[in-house]
């Protein structure tokens, strides 16, 4: 008897199901392994972004770096004083973050293939004229701005990539992995231009340089591909169409485990344009003491980090050290800015607290470090300070990206991260010049050093009031408030609930589409 009954119950309820029902009916169901493997595709394809960015930022990057191997040649060449040749390398550094601005909106016009693939040819060309040029004044022109700004263009974009790939799992570890490529390509091309210049001369190597970032930059650009779930949901407007009863897409944000009323809300919110101000920049954000005091934050820690280096290897000539020893501290300084950077790629995102915390750690161990080398006596003592400046200073830098979108709302966070690497690209074009002003003024290495102590405790406050002001903030805006009001979203946690809400507005598509 329940054997008859069954098939009739189940052909009553079959029937008394409504169009508003029909999309659940009809959304087909996926196999995992199919899912299993698209992840797996999408996983490795993250990843080979990932590692074409870490490659590119080697003979790029790698060079702005180690300029100080150009230094005497080109002195020889164009004669003129030291500080002043020193400038061409300091505005060509400077420019590879000056820049961001400009290539992160290239970025999301054009897309990173695109726009890295012109860096490269920019910066072969640059390198090209460079090897023709007869004139010191040229030297800005071609190797300060054009090679700084092609930099910019196989730096940014990728890293920006990179995070979009990896926007929540292994966000942390995908983005310092590429940016350890910095170290590693001084590393690597410190040596290069050293034995380029003893065999063929300057000009010439200006010509095998750039062949060398041809081989190696187009593959790596040809690499880059935009993630398929980037965001694209976020800009599409609502549709409240019916046909037949049953709504083409949902305009409401569907029902979430791990999303809140307020995040939501926010999500509904990214759909309106944001007020900005003539110039195009957002007004909230630059209305924020929070992120007025992150890029003065910024500027002063990049002041202090490039301030004692103009000066370390004389600096190391008066307590002792040959040239060759001198060598080999700055070679460790970079092995340990590169580990830095990959030890917090690997435990970033298992931190008991923000990220912004990491900050004060690391500019305060800087501010001891720095205080410490002035009783440095020997060899030993100054590889011990090139290992914690360079490590820490690492950890450090690795960590900007993630950081930035972890204090902004994604609405934010964007513009956020454009500018503030220009505060450290300013202060890497006028440090130099600082610290050379300092010695010319005092005769003395020590003096310079005593500064850049108290330039690290400034930047480790200014670094610690940012939480302290959260704090302060969310102790203000949650008095009285509701519990699902209590916070507002990170870029993270909205990119967490945009993948899901995106899956489910898939999958219902794909429904209709088959019931029609």
């Amino acid at each position: 008897m329940n054997g008859r009954a069954h098939p009739i119950q189940r052909s009553d309820i079959h029937l008394s199901i409504d169009a508003s029902d029909m999309s659940l009916e009809s959304t087909p169901i996926v196999e995992p392994c199919q899912q299993t493997k698209a992840k797996k595709r999408r996983y490795y394809r993250g990843w080979l972004v990932c590692l074409a960015g870490f490659i590119l930022d080697v003979p790029f990057m790698g060079m702005v770096m180690s300029f100080g191997e150009l230094l005497s040649p080109l002195l020889d060449t164009f004669g003129g004083g030291t500080a002043l040749i020193s400038w061409v390398g300091s505005i060509g550094f400077g420019m590879a973050y000056v820049a961001n601005p400009i290539s992160a909106n290239l970025y999301h016009r054009f897309g990173c293939r695109r726009v890295s693939l012109c860096g490269v040819l920019l910066g072969a060309a640059s390198l090209i004229i460079c090897s023709y040029v007869k004139s010191f004044g040229l030297m800005f022109l071609t190797y300060s701005l054009m090679f700084g700004f092609a930099t910019n263009l196989t730096y940014n974009p990728p890293l920006i990539l990179t995070g979009a790939w990896f926007p929540t799992h292994h966000h942390v570890l995908a983005t310092c992995t590429l940016v350890a490529g910095i170290p590693f390509g001084s590393l690597v091309m410190n040596p290069v231009c050293q034995a380029l210049l003893e065999r063929v001369g300057l000009e010439k190597t200006f010509l095998c340089l750039s062949g060398l970032v041809l081989i190696i930059g187009i593959p790596c650009s040809l690499a880059f591909a935009q993630p398929p779930d980037e965001f694209e949901m976020s800009h599409e407007p609502e549709e409240s169409i019916e046909e037949n009863g049953v709504p083409k897409t949902p305009s409401a944000i569907p029902n979430s485990e791990s999303g809140s009323e307020w995040l939501k809300d926010m999500i509904n919110k990214e759909r309106n344009d944001y007020p900005v101000c003539c110039v195009g920049c957002q007004y909230e954000l630059w209305s924020d003491s929070i992120f007025l005091l992150y890029l003065l934050g910024q500027f002063v820690k990049g002041l202090g980090y490039v301030f004692p280096f103009i000066h370390l290897v004389t600096f190391m000539k008066t307590i002792g050290i040959p040239a060759r020893l001198g060598s080999i501290v700055m070679t460790i300084k970079g092995a340990s800015d590169m580990i830095g950077r990959l030890l917090a790629g690997i435990l970033g995102e298992r931190l008991p607290f923000q990220i912004i915390h990491m900050y004060v750690i690391c500019t305060g161990i800087m501010a001891v470090t720095t205080y410490l080398v002035t009783f440095a006596s020997n060899f030993t003592h100054m590889v011990f300070y090139a290992i914690f400046i360079g490590f820490f200073n690492g950890v450090f830098n690795s960590l900007l990206f993630p950081t930035t979108t972890q204090l902004f709302r994604k609405d934010l966070a964007r513009q956020a991260w454009a500018f503030c690497q220009v505060p450290p690209g300013i202060a890497i074009i006028i440090g130099p010049g600082v610290a050379g002003f300092i010695y010319d003024a005092t005769k003395s290495y020590i003096v310079d050093f005593y500064v850049n102590t108290g330039i690290f405790q400034l930047a480790m406050l200014i670094f610690a009031s940012i939480p302290a002001i959260r704090l302060g903030r969310w102790m203000w805006e949650n008095k009285n408030q509701p519990e699902e009001t209590k916070r507002r979203p990170t870029v993270i946690e909205m990119t967490r609930l945009f993948v899901e809400y995106h899956g489910k507005r898939k999958q219902q598509q794909k429904g209709y589409s088959s019931f029609e």
